[in-house]
């Protein structure tokens, strides 16, 4: 009898075992499972990421080509994004009246030599008559006309966009702004009379944004430039502090140019000419004779919707 419950002992225990190991198999394969199908899951994200990294441009063509429509042929644009140097190009040798967009490697000039010790600051100009411009800014509605200082003169030619603290600045330079932004593009050829290419305009705010002498003085420059009270483009649906830049106008031409932090921060430039209908004398070879009839909101307002479409495009090219 202690034989037999012995060995109903032994069978019992063998059984019990047996059902616990093969339980606990049960449950590595079921973890095992779980694993490889989290896996896969991630593989498939990750491959969804890097083709929506891999599509950046593509991203970018498609909102310039949705925004821009039949105008393609009359806008010029540059991106770069800074940190992968991806870039994004349409027309962007065809040469453009720079306008109010010159301001920008003006201080660009003036701070250099500031850095170099010619000049400083604090430095003072005195306003003559040839320093007159109409336009925008303060200066022209001040009676008398005071004298500002190098830094005063900044901040209204980028902030106002001043064109007699522009002349002012000018004058003191005793420099060609032209034969400053050859220096700094290597385009030999830039023709005189305030002239710019949407690549020409890139290479310069590339050289302001990573400041290779490390010229202490362009985060100033590059403050004022967020700090401008122009918004009708490139920040118009943008947080206006993410965005360094500076507008230009004059007659058929609507610019705006600038560093956008975003994702990744990236340059953009964006040149127009003739975006909407034209009025004045239509068969006149001079652009002062022919002026668009919206004064440039529909330029403008393309340029808004590019910026806010190249923004959307950076911004998922990083959500990761």
């Amino acid at each position: 009898m202690k034989k037999i419950i012995l060995s109903l002992m032994i069978i019992l225990s063998f059984s019990f075992f047996g059902c616990t190991s093969k339980s606990g198999n049960e449950a590595i394969v079921d973890t095992e499972v779980v694993i490889e199908d989290q896996e896969e899951e991630s593989q498939e994200t990750s491959n969804v990421v890097v083709e929506e990294k891999k599509d950046l441009l593509t991203s970018i063509d498609k909102v310039v080509e949705d925004v821009v429509g039949d105008y393609r042929d009359n806008v010029s644009i540059y991106f770069k994004n800074l940190n992968t140097d991806e870039e994004y190009i349409l027309n962007d040798d065809t040469y453009y009246v720079a306008a109010s967009t010159t301001k920008v490697p003006l201080a660009m000039m003036i701070l250099d030599k500031v850095n170099s010790g010619m000049l400083s600051l604090d430095d003072t100009i005195s306003y003559i008559e040839a320093d007159y411009e109409e336009g925008t800014g303060s200066l022209a509605y001040s009676e008398p006309i005071p004298d500002i200082t190098i830094n005063e003169a900044l901040y209204l030619s980028i902030v106002e966009s001043d064109n007699i603290a522009k002349n002012m600045l000018t004058r003191i330079s005793r420099s060609s702004v032209t034969d400053y932004t050859r220096s700094i593009t290597g385009y030999s050829d830039i023709p005189y009379g305030n002239y710019t290419t949407a690549r020409q305009f890139g290479i310069m705010l590339e050289k302001l944004y990573k400041n290779p002498d490390n010229n202490p003085y362009y985060e100033k420059l590059l403050n004022y430039m967020t700090r401008t009270i122009f918004h009708s483009g490139l920040d118009k649906y943008l947080d206006y502090s993410k965005v360094a830049h500076k507008i230009g106008t004059y007659y058929r031409y609507y610019h705006d140019v600038g560093i956008v932090y975003g994702a990744d921060p990236y340059i953009l430039v964006v040149l127009t000419k003739d975006i909407g209908e034209l009025g004045g004398d239509l068969n006149s070879d001079s652009d002062e004779d022919i002026y668009l009839l919206d004064w440039g909101d529909e330029a403008f307002e393309m340029i808004a919707e590019l910026s806010k479409g190249i923004y959307g495009a950076v911004e998922i090219s990083k959500d990761i």
